[in-house]
């Protein structure tokens, strides 16, 4: 039970400084943590904080994934949403390169018709993931601009 208290210790600490939204002082608290508790184990209650984040404070969620998107948890996490998506696509019938493409940075392009079908049985936090990973010829016009 020892252990249980402790992740749950550090991953409302984790919650409580990302919501600073400091980038500074989010690196220096896990580069400390990497060296005390172990990358393993930072790894698993910083995934575990942006999850929570998606239901409790999403202004915090959003600035976690698109400010520290370089750190190796959250680049997993984006990595293995992205391949969830991927499935989701094919498993409905969509064609790669036809229905759906991908950006330079990764991220999946596709139609709002096909994000609708996409996202239309996810979860609220699900969907806030999800939303990380996809384009629509909207959203990409509106980043020309």
């Amino acid at each position: 039970m020892e252990d249980l208290e402790l992740f749950h210790f550090h991953l409302e600490r984790a919650i409580y400084i990302l919501n600073f939204q400091d980038k500074k002082l989010a690196e220096c608290w896990v580069t400390q943590l990497h060296s005390s508790m172990g990358f393993q184990y930072t790894e698993s209650f910083l995934t575990a904080a942006v999850l929570e984040l998606s239901i409790t404070n999403t202004e915090t969620f959003h600035w976690v994934l698109d400010n520290l998107h370089g750190w190796k948890p959250y680049a997993q996490l984006l990595a293995a949403v992205t391949r969830f998506v991927l499935k989701k696509l094919i498993e409905k019938g969509f064609i790669p390169s036809q229905d759906f493409s991908f950006d330079a940075q990764g991220k999946i392009l596709m139609h709002e018709n096909t994000k609708t079908v996409i996202t239309s049985d996810t979860s609220d936090s699900d969907r806030l993931l999800i939303e990380k990973v996809l384009l629509t010829p909207k959203q990409v016009h509106s980043l020309t601009k």
